[in-house]
């Protein structure tokens, strides 16, 4: 987190020479007036700041918009052909957005607007989101029978899908989002979100699925003459978001299953364990290998001891402020009473330490605990010192007024004479109380006494397990998820006629890849600095975004572990992507995220969101976290996005570095142990196989195989992209990435002057900035501090070549009056008001040589003024960018020969 800068840079520049680097240097800056209290000023002036707010009506005198070819109901459809997406002999790239409920089917005159103006800005897909979460007109669920779809709501989409196609622009249907059939079918509540998981198992809410599947795609629409199913404009099929066995907090989620759902997983475990084991008795001598007795505690006392004797013993309560709390010795237990809690849970801890503990040694740690009333509380055995690292648990406990046993198991990831068991009881002011607590080697067991396949009572969890249980348990979990998928599959294929490519969901950690390596195309998602909720989830009014740049965190960006995902011989598309508002650094979003997909050879790109039904069609304000359309940090890039990724202005390494994850002839075993060490992190499970760090990127594409071979391919023929990512002394960073159509560069420069070296690029210091002798500077940036410049052919011709260059440059955007806090992590329900404002760039473009005019674009892409274009003696033209100009969008043309 960065903290609001009191100390604003004014001069800081990026130059990346054509052929060879970047380099970056800053200048200190002058000092800004001192916030009010609580409420912390835009970190430039407001004179600083301009109105851009694009049009959602696009202009047709428009000179930068994205020329487009209808999608005919009888004409080619969107196939896959050596790991790619094709239309007829052409491959395509996918350049989308998410609409989300009622944006899904709005009025005729709006579907008609919207569909302009995606296609201007180079947009060819759109994903149907969250259409199934709401009633009409929020939605397409029908309000008078919650299992089918409202006929007003397929109309309103029929005519969408239409304009869309005319534009050329397909769909991406989403069957299962945010539907909860289980209630409208009777059962019992699932006690997951949306059905997540157990729609995976339940006959009955699969029923449902292809039931709802079989209404939607069966659909003729009457504009195009065509079923759902056969239209190529409904290119892509998803199955269900954001679901599956291995998902965020799954095991939780598993373990706390309803009876009704619990029970058909049983049923389904026992039955693979009599297929895999075939009786009890060798299922008992299976799992009996690696059981180990419990030692004794190394916990000092058994019992807790009277307050007087704590600290003698080890147990300790540490409190951080303003947080206030006490211990109160009970009968055997002891009692945390607290009278002051905040929102962070680590705040109050009551734990014992120094304790030793032995790498590779299985522990077990148990205990009771109850509450004074329904509260959670966190369990974990780590580091008493720097780094405070985790050594190998991490648990959470529900708690109420009835006593719970709780008991797990780790092995500790490193031998440590100084660790600590502690107990996390803040958050919440409700007292707790603890007892019985142990500590100690051993405790792994097989099957538990009672346990037997016949009874279907073997539990798919069990508290101190032996590796062989627990990679069962990972293999069975990998084939019941694989089964649905290509269930699904088969029957959209087979039973409905699908003609689009269909895909699953999206990537779990490796036994989630598993489960999507028989799907047509593999699919990601990620976002930067997600928008935390301390308090109540979605809660609007207490809620922060981290002010972090990702440009200055490249060993934690979303790119690492988007890249492990894709899978080789399969398109790889991410369909949610995005840098949520109100970060001062989301304009590095698009221009990053371009690039680096182009680079990576990825098939498609869906960000998230552009519209919702609950948002004016004629904005001039950000609606929120993830609002595309009103943003011009993100919106007034798309069109410089279409032509470096889709178009090819920045083309992908010209070698691909491909991975097998898998090491013996049990796949599923392999990628199920990768799956418990690392869990959803594929680029540590990458890692593990083959030494790689965020710097090989730069340089190389990466996909992963299962029982294939690991080796670098070339791609004949075409130039690899020139990629740099470097951190200067300040941990400010720099990103930028040159094709023969199109540049990006993402700055984040503060302090004192200084220079990136880069390889190739000789530059200087002292005060004096980039030194210009050393190579054709691309652009060199004086302000803001952070800033995001895209050069780009609009034409799709090399930039020497070209007849339409279009230059978006752009710092902050943000709307009038927000109310930030001191942090500028929040602004609460203060959003503010229109009109949009953005951070003007002031700063000097080389050209490429020869005889250049340029004009400043208004917001609707046509022209507002002339700027000059200098020709130094050496012939090089300079365009001079500045905020007078009111613009982020500079359109340079050749210049008429005289």
């Amino acid at each position: 987190m960065n903290t609001v800068r009191a100390m604003v840079a004014v001069v800081a520049a990026v130059a990346v020479a054509a052929a060879a680097g970047v380099a970056v240097a800053g200048a200190a800056g002058s000092a800004k007036a001192a916030p009010a209290a609580g409420i912390a000023p835009s970190p430039a002036a407001a004179s600083e700041m301009v109105p851009f707010v694009i049009p959602a009506t696009p202009n047709p005198k428009s000179l930068i918009a994205f020329p487009w070819t209808p999608i005919a109901a009888d004409g080619p459809r969107v196939t896959v052909e050596d790991g790619h997406f094709m239309v007829g002999k052409s491959r395509v790239k996918i350049w989308g957005v998410n609409n989300t409920f009622g944006a899904n089917v709005p009025s005729h005159a709006e579907a008609e607007r919207m569909a302009a103006r995606l296609a201007a800005a180079g947009v060819n897909s759109v994903r149907f989101h969250h259409m199934d979460t709401s009633t009409y007109p929020n939605g397409i669920v029908d309000p008078r029978s919650p299992l089918k779809i409202a006929p007003e709501a397929l109309e309103r989409m029929d005519y969408l899908i239409d304009q869309f196609a005319r534009h050329g622009i397909y769909a991406n249907l989403n069957l299962h989002v945010g539907r909860t059939a289980s209630r409208a079918l009777g059962l019992p509540a699932s006690g997951t979100d949306y059905d997540k998981m157990v729609g995976i198992f339940t006959p009955a809410l699969i029923d449902a699925q292809k039931e709802y599947a079989r209404d939607l795609l069966g659909r003729v629409n009457p504009y195009r003459k065509v079923r759902y199913a056969d239209d190529p404009a409904v290119a892509f099929v998803e199955i269900t978001n954001e679901d599956s066995l291995f998902m965020w907090g799954s095991r939780r989620s598993l373990e706390a299953l309803p009876d009704f759902y619990a029970k058909i997983l049983r049923g389904k475990y026992a039955a693979w364990l009599k297929a895999r084991y075939g009786t009890t008795d060798a299922l008992r001598q299976a799992w009996a290998k690696g059981s180990e007795p419990l030692g004794r505690s190394l916990l000092a006392p058994d019992r807790f001891p009277a307050a007087s004797d704590a600290a003698a013993t080890g147990w300790r309560l540490e409190l951080h402020d303003p947080c206030i709390a006490n211990l109160a010795p009970q009968a055997g237990a002891v009692r945390v009473e607290i009278t002051r809690a905040d929102e962070t849970t680590w705040h109050i801890q009551l734990k014992q330490a120094p304790l030793a503990l032995k790498g590779g040694q299985y522990y077990t740690v148990s205990f009771r605990a109850r509450a004074d009333g329904p509260r959670r509380i966190q369990y974990a055995v780590g580091q008493e010192h720097d780094p405070w690292a985790n050594l190998g648990l991490s648990g959470e406990a529900a708690l109420d007024k009835n006593w719970k046993t709780v008991r797990a198991g780790f092995v500790a990831s490193s031998s440590d004479t100084a660790a600590r068991l502690s107990f996390s009881v803040g958050g919440s002011a409700v007292a707790v109380e603890l007892a019985d607590v142990v500590l100690a080697p051993g405790g792994q067991t097989g099957l538990g006494p009672g346990e037997s396949i016949e009874a279907s009572s073997v539990a798919l969890f069990a508290p101190s397990e032996v590796a062989a249980r627990a990679a069962d348990r990972g293999r069975f979990l990998a084939e019941t998820e694989k089964t649905y998928f290509d269930g699904m599959r088969t029957f959209l294929r087979k039973d409905l006629g699908v003609k689009g490519l269909v895909t699953g969901t999206i990537v779990f950690g490796p036994s989630g890849l598993y489960g999507q390596s028989g799907m047509d195309f593999v699919d990601g998602h990620a976002y930067w600095r997600h928008p935390n909720f301390p308090g109540r989830p979605w809660d609007m009014a207490n809620w922060t975004v981290e002010q972090d740049a990702m440009v200055d965190r490249p060993q934690g960006s979303t790119f690492l572990d988007l890249s492990a995902q894709r899978f080789e011989g399969k398109p790889y598309t991410v369909s949610e992507y995005n840098h949520p508002a109100p970060n001062d650094h989301q304009a590095e979003c698009v221009p990053m995220l371009a690039a680096w997909a182009a680079a990576q050879d990825w098939d498609g790109v869906w960000l998230f969101d552009y519209w919702e039904s609950q948002r004016d069609m004629d904005p001039d304000r950000i609606g929120g976290f993830f609002d595309m359309a009103a943003n011009p940090a993100k919106w007034g890039f798309m069109r410089a996005g279409a032509a470096i990724f889709r178009q090819g202005a920045i083309p992908p390494h010209a070698r691909t570095t491909t991975l097998n994850l898998t090491t013996t002839d049990d796949c599923v075993g392999d990628l199920a142990a990768l799956q418990a060490r690392y869990d959803l992190g594929m680029f540590s499970a990458v890692r593990s196989r083959m030494p790689m760090t965020w710097e090989t990127l730069l340089g190389t594409g990466l996909e992963v195989s299962f029982a294939g071979h690991s080796g670098a391919t070339d791609r004949g023929g075409g130039a690899s992209p020139k990629m740099l990512w470097k951190m200067d002394s300040r941990g400010r960073g720099v990103f930028s990435a040159s094709g023969p159509g199109g540049q990006v560069a993402v700055v984040h420069g503060q302090g004192a002057y200084g220079v990136i070296s880069v390889p190739g690029v000789k530059s200087e210091t002292g005060g004096k900035g980039p030194s210009n002798s050393d190579g054709p500077l691309i652009v060199d940036l004086l302000s803001p501090d952070f800033a995001a410049v895209t050069v780009t052919a609009l034409d799709g011709r090399p930039l020497e070549k070209s007849e339409a260059i279009l230059v978006a440059a752009c710092g902050r955007a943000e709307n009038t009056d927000m109310k930030f806090s001191t942090d500028r992590r929040t602004v609460g329900r203060n959003w503010g008001r229109g009109p949009v404002l953005i951070e003007a760039v002031e700063g000097t473009l080389r050209l490429p040589r020869g005889a250049w005019k340029c004009a400043a674009l208004a917001p609707d892409g046509t022209p507002q003024g002339d700027v000059l274009v200098k020709v130094e003696g050496t012939g090089d033209a300079i365009l001079a960018l500045s905020p007078r100009h009111k613009t982020m969008w500079y359109l340079v043309t050749p210049a008429e020969k005289p």
